[in-house]
């Protein structure tokens, strides 16, 4: 036992939470969530009534989900890893503002698009679910892609949030037909703890 416990699937958000846990240097154990099945059980609603992955499980026995979440966590615990960059700098506060633009905009959309059934109670209006949210993404890829210094979204230094965006951004290739986006994301493919994650959880396929 490490100390930390991911719970993860492959080809979800998790990839994330592993990438900066490579990026921090910080040992951990894998308990790897299968197909859906897995993330019904009781002893894993326990740990996440939502019945979603990314679950990491600190030392303290403390249990965070949510992707965004567990990486601001992971960076107050451990400011010296630089996933971010220092507090009360304006550079943290950009790096923070597109994660949680990231969050709560793109992400939600990609699971619209991928799974537009859970979106409505009528088979009918799936497709323009899915055909919407793919034009949410394009809208939002385009918003990030202008506010990109390059390469990296504050320029030479990579931090956590440009990970999320090159995960998303594998979720949907039309960004990566954007210059900034396709850069962003090859820059920070070149990261060996950033590309073992990427291998592990299926990217790139």
């Amino acid at each position: 036992m490490t100390g930390y416990r991911l719970y993860w699937k492959k080809g979800s958000g998790s990839m994330v939470v592993e990438a900066a846990l490579r990026l921090a240097g910080l040992p951990f154990d894998e308990v790897r969530i299968e197909n859906a099945a897995g993330l019904r059980p009781p002893e894993f609603l326990a740990l996440n009534p939502a019945g979603k992955v990314p679950v990491l499980a600190l030392a303290t026995g403390q249990v965070i989900t949510e992707s965004a979440a567990i990486l601001l966590a992971l960076d107050d615990e451990f400011p010296e890893k630089r996933l971010l960059p220092p507090r009360g700098t304006p550079a943290r506060n950009i790096a923070v503002q597109w994660l949680i633009f990231m969050a709560t905009n793109i992400y939600p959309a990609a699971l619209r698009y991928y799974h537009p059934e859970r979106h409505t109670a009528d088979p009918s209006t799936e497709a323009a679910i899915r055909l919407q949210a793919g034009l949410d993404m394009d809208r939002d890829f385009a918003q990030l892609a202008d506010a990109i210094e390059g390469p990296f979204l504050l320029g030479q230094a990579m931090t956590i949030t440009d990970v999320y965006a090159a995960m998303l951004a594998d979720w949907h290739r039309p960004a990566l037909q954007l210059p900034e986006i396709r850069e962003l994301t090859a820059r920070v493919l070149e990261n060996p703890a950033v590309a073992e994650a990427w291998r592990n959880h299926g990217f790139g396929a």
